[in-house]
């Protein structure tokens, strides 16, 4: 059985799932400031919950930003570490199209537009179009003063925490925060794909890294 450890905290939840097809164990909670001192010992009671081992892992996934900085660079390390010390090979996918594949999934709207929170008064924008369960998504880092809704389509659904910066959204998805067994259920079909990336490429996007950002498709 193949077994993937997902972690997920760009925002002030941390998110961790570890499982497979079968059966998945997660922790998603909102502990502001507390990712640090949490995360280890979150995966290290999954594992023993699951009654499986850091050797029982096929691959581990996680959420790359953007969002809070100090987040991202502690899930996108402590991958790195384990995927290093088990051999193992990485999946990452951005936490705004994370964010809209949970928006699909409960929505079935086939137009999603994911807005983070606010940086030096820029947003940055993942908007997704559904076809046949396949996401096809583009981004761009837009300001405020640049932001029309009429740019995108009637029927989008909006999720994210920079929806609120905008009076003209008026369908936006409340209390939405990337969670981690959306993301493991996205890795399980990568890892059958065998579509996975060397440890040292788990790198992170940055809410004011505009370069790294242009690069995700």
């Amino acid at each position: 059985m193949e077994n993937i450890l997902a972690i997920e905290t760009s925002t002030d939840t941390c998110s961790v799932s570890i499982g497979n097809y079968e059966e998945v164990f997660s922790y998603h909670e909102n502990i502001p400031q507390q990712h640090t001192e949490n995360l280890l010992s979150i995966i290290s009671n999954l594992l023993d919950k699951s009654k499986l081992s850091y050797e029982d892992l096929s691959a581990v996934a996680v959420g790359i930003g953007p969002g809070s900085y100090t987040g991202v660079r502690l899930s996108c390390s402590v991958a790195q570490g384990i995927a290093f010390s088990q051999g193992l090979g990485g999946i990452t996918l951005s936490s705004l199209e994370l964010l809209s594949l949970q928006a699909y999934e409960e929505t079935s709207s086939n137009s999603i537009v994911a807005i983070s929170e606010p940086n030096m008064g820029k947003f940055y924008v993942v908007e997704s179009t559904f076809l046949e369960g396949d996401m096809l998504s583009k981004s761009s880092l837009i300001s405020e003063e640049a932001f029309h809704r009429e740019a995108f389509p009637k029927e989008s659904q909006f999720v994210g925490g920079g929806c609120a910066s905008f009076a003209d959204i008026t369908n936006q998805l409340p209390g939405a925060y990337p969670r981690a067994s959306y993301l493991l259920k996205f890795a399980l079909q990568k890892l059958n794909q065998g579509d996975l990336i060397e440890p040292e490429e788990i790198l992170p996007i940055y809410l004011n890294d505009e370069n790294s950002w242009k690069k995700i498709k």
